[in-house]
């Protein structure tokens, strides 16, 4: 990147900057950026608040005992049959589907299932 394509970078990111400052602290959050991040300069762009980590699954690592396998297949077997087409189930699956996951799932998302 040449140094003007640089500094035309910085002075539309500072623009932008100062344009966002002026918003609501709730659209900021709404719209995922940090006030903090914003008020701390153009140099911790792009401002997003970082995104959450993704919750871990109760039984990944571990298999299921006999108890959490019949409570986790009764669960299920409570969802309407258009739920479980949502998840990709049917409800002759439902008990394959929490021994093993869903098919065509990737293996830690397999487990979750």
């Amino acid at each position: 990147m040449s140094l003007l394509s640089s500094v035309l970078t910085w002075i539309e990111r500072s623009r932008l900057r100062h344009d966002l400052l002026r918003l609501d602290p709730h659209l900021l959050a709404d719209a995922g950026y940090s006030r903090e991040l914003l008020e701390a300069g153009v140099s911790t762009f792009p401002w997003r608040v970082p995104a959450e980590p993704p919750a871990v699954p109760m039984f990944v690592g571990r298999p299921l005992s006999e108890a959490e396998y019949r409570a986790a297949v009764a669960e299920l077997e409570s969802y309407s049959d258009a739920d479980l087409q949502d998840l990709g189930l049917s409800r002759a699956a439902i008990p394959e589907a929490v021994r093993h996951g869903r098919p065509g799932f990737p293996e830690d998302q397999r487990r979750a299932a």
